[in-house]
């Protein structure tokens, strides 16, 4: 048949073994499909240049000539000819390689085989080769770019003087050990082999381990793997699964040029962990649009970044990459790897961050951003498919959908994982995923499963799995611990598949939509997409494309709601809020539009807008000589990543002349508890300016009283849940109490939102709260409304 191009095997033996002078046709078996696939691309007979380890070796070369020609023959391979190359070839070299369809690479002692291919120049010889080559043992190891030299021989382990690594044929990045099964059970030098030989060198480097009869093909970019295997990196070893993998390459081990001018490397950064300095030595052509100027902080990168980021990803993505996270885990595990997906020119991909110390500069780190969208099959925690994989995978099954199959996609959630972790450490949370996984595949039997990140698993199983028992069974879970128990809900969101045209991201997109249309508190645990649930998502998606356009035609207004004094009815503040009068659907409400911008990282151009009208209001009527009252401004979490934007509100403030008594700025618990040291510094720059930060929906998160403890708040918002059970619950009642006593003895003052009865005020004035919002006193109202108020 012959081949366009190389076609590359690298395989642990295909052969069965038998002692050097002992040689009997044996059937080589079907070592996983290697010899029909070899059958595909075989010639109608081949010519085989054989490279021997050692050429003076006649025993050895002998008995692997005549096994490798006997399972030939016995799977049909015709072979018209076989030549071995010796050191005498070194010159005719490029025309034994011309004149071979097949080149067989032997086993043996891979140095002595190395040091072969390097004196007759097989490297150069094989550039512009286009045939078939079959490396077997050695061979395979020796077509690697960086040759991982096992220790083979007695002394060689225990040797400060031998060379573990050398540059090979760069025939692929794949770096094998070979006899998986039979290294399992050796030790050499008084060592065990895996334990304490190949893991300690796996440092910087992934080395694949496979078995006998196991397989890699390479074909036009291309590797794809056949067998059984493990993946050995940085001291773990991981299932290896079947199917297309990419090759690896230990870019941290090389130097830095080297490393930014690879192919895929998006972004290579070093920064200047003090200072935020950054040093940028390489941008891909789409980054370099983004970053329009290499002077730019840490921050600056990050943020701009988190902007390609898909929107589930967002929230974590910035907390993560943070310095003080970065550092810890830098001490704790001595590298920081991270992976994110992004929507880009050439469509939806997987990137890795990773982040090294550089040697000799203690306040330095190298922090890389690049493309491993085809590297990323498998989750390395839980043994099932990540995000690529099971998209990949899910997308062959719904090709294959039978007609008359009823199938459904699952999104997983796990409830309160942030506690779980918070409460009993990340090591007991990572248990809790593993018990997560188990259950899934206890009662929903997937036939697909992947963990897209942290606790969130998506499947897909067959309805007959998905009966009420199961889901509730399933969705109620506790987690046990020494002592302690936890309890805990597995939420989930169905997309029943009907049919096999629907994209895989639009049922994930679906499945996870009904996952959000649970509310807590409500009981219930699992929910089906449907029309409605799509008529929101596309109404989002609408708004979301409407956005700026809808600021630059001046369609967005702001809200003032009114704030009073408990005791007095006076009106001392105001928050300003934001309402979209929306040229085709009217008057929208923020609930339809705010999470889309915050999901989508543009709430910083909305809440631009809501500082810019808010201090205009402030310095017009100080200007006139007007009433005016301090306006309290919402500010979104990731508007702290921005440093830009947080010097435009100082620049603002400075250049309006404003008392800056007058401005206040209100961040959510939730926002507050995110937060890395860099923001909480603008929080503390602003109080020093005499700005009043106010802390909103005080009681809604989890670390309300370390918040208190940490930043001195000068107002604290009670949550709007807990003054709707005035009257109702007395448990709650009494924690509004108390909390307005703890306020007040750490020198805050205490904003009751959502008042909406007298008996909720009377009760509020009755316990000293100092400041009453809500609807009994005076709904949101325009600007021009409030101003006649003031008035």
């Amino acid at each position: 048949m012959g081949v366009a191009s190389m076609v590359l095997y690298l395989t642990s033996s295909f052969i069965p073994y038998q002692e050097i002078g002992h040689y009997e046709k044996k059937d080589p078996g079907e070592c996983y499909g290697f010899f029909e696939d070899l059958r595909q691309e075989w010639p109608e007979s081949a010519k085989i240049l054989y490279i021997p380890c050692d050429p003076l070796d006649d025993a050895a070369n002998d008995h692997q000539k005549k096994c490798i020609l006997g399972a030939f023959e016995m799977k049909d391979l015709k072979v018209s000819d076989l030549r071995m190359v010796t050191d005498e070839d070194r010159k005719k070299l490029p025309e034994l390689v011309s004149w071979a369809d097949v080149i067989y690479l032997s086993g043996g002692h891979t140095p002595t085989q190395l040091a072969f291919m390097k004196r007759i120049g097989l490297k150069e010889a094989l550039l512009s080769y286009k045939g078939i080559v079959i490396g077997l043992s050695s061979g395979s190891m020796n077509a690697a770019y960086n040759v991982y030299l096992t220790p083979e021989l007695n002394g060689e382990a225990v040797d400060p003087n031998y060379v573990r690594f050398l540059e090979g044929l760069d025939l692929t990045n794949i770096e094998i050990i070979p006899h998986a099964d039979y290294l399992k059970q050796t030790s050499l030098d008084g060592r065990d082999y895996i334990k304490d030989i190949v893991i300690p060198d796996s440092y910087g480097s992934r080395f694949y381990l496979i078995t006998d009869g196991s397989y890699f093909k390479v074909k036009n970019g291309k590797t794809v793997f056949r067998g059984v295997g493990e993946l050995v990196e940085d001291g773990k070893i991981t299932p290896l699964k079947q199917g297309t993998v990419i090759p690896y390459m230990g870019v941290y081990e090389q130097p830095v040029i080297k490393t930014i001018l690879e192919d895929g490397f998006d972004l290579v950064v070093s920064v200047n962990t003090t200072n935020q300095v950054c040093e940028i030595y390489h941008l891909c052509e789409e980054f370099s649009r983004l970053f329009a100027t290499s002077r730019l902080k840490y921050s600056d990168i990050c943020f701009r970044l988190s902007q390609m980021i898909w929107e589930d990803e967002k929230d974590t993505f910035l907390i993560n990459v943070a310095l003080p996270n970065i550092r810890k885990e830098l001490k704790e595990k001595g590298s920081f790897v991270k992976t994110v997906h992004i929507d880009s020119e050439s469509g939806r991909r997987a990137k890795n961050v990773r982040v090294r110390e550089v040697p000799g500069y203690p306040d330095w780190i190298l922090f890389v951003f690049y493309d491993i969208t085809t590297a990323l099959d498998h989750d390395w925690m839980t043994d099932e498919y990540a995000r690529t994989g099971f998209v990949e995978r899910a997308k062959l099954f719904l090709k294959e959908l039978p007609a008359d199959g009823h199938y459904s996609l699952v999104y997983t959630n796990v409830k309160g994982f942030k506690a779980v972790n918070e409460l009993f450490g990340d090591k007991n949370g990572d248990l809790v995923i593993f018990q997560t996984r188990d259950v899934l595949r206890k009662y929903l039997k997937p036939l697909i499963m992947g963990r897209l990140e942290s606790d969130h698993f998506v499947l897909i199983t067959s309805d007959e799995n998905l009966t009420e028992a199961n889901l509730k069974a399933m969705c109620s879970q506790s987690f046990r611990i020494e002592s302690k128990e936890f309890n805990y809900e597995i939420s989930c969101g169905i997309y029943a598949i009907g049919n096999s045209n629907v994209e895989i991201t639009q049922l994930i997109a679906g499945a996870k939509l009904a996952e959000k249309s649970l509310k807590a508190g409500k009981g219930t645990f699992f929910a089906y997409y449907d029309d409605a649930m799509k008529e929101g998502y596309l109404l989002q998606r609408t708004l979301l494309a409407d956005f700026e356009r809808g600021i630059e035609d001046n369609e967005f207004e702001p809200y003032y709601q009114p704030i009073i004094n408990a005791k007095t009815g006076e009106i001392v503040s105001a928050e300003v809020l934001v309402r979209w009068r929306h040229k085709d659907f009217g008057m929208v409400s923020p609930s339809d539009f705010v999470p889309v911008l915050e999901a989508e990282g543009k709430i910083s151009v909305l809440d631009n807008f809501i500082v810019e009208r808010g201090m205009e209001l402030v310095a017009r009527r100080t200007g006139s000589g007007k009433k005016i009252v301090p306006c309290a401004i919402n500010l979104s979490r990731i508007d702290f990543y921005d440093a830009a934007f947080i010097d435009s509100i100082f620049e603002r403030i400075n250049k309006l002349k404003l008392d800056t008594k007058m401005i206040r700025f209100e961040v959510t618990e939730s926002a507050y508890a995110d937060l890395e040291s860099k923001a909480l510094d603008y929080l503390n720059e602003m109080k020093l300016q005499g700005i009043r930060i106010l802390l909103d929906d005080y009681g809604s998160g989890m670390s309300s009283l370390s918040m208190l403890e940490n930043f001195n708040f000068d107002i604290i918002k009670l949550d709007m849940g807990f003054i709707r059970k005035i009257g109702q619950n007395d448990k709650v009642e009494s924690i509004i109490i108390t909390t307005i006593g703890l306020a007040h003895m750490i020198g805050a003052k205490v904003t009751a939102e959502g008042v909406e009865t007298e008996q909720q005020l009377k009760f509020l004035r009755n316990y000293d709260c100092d400041y009453i919002q809500g609807f009994y006193c005076y709904k949101p109202m325009p600007e021009s409304e409030f101003e006649k108020l003031l008035d």
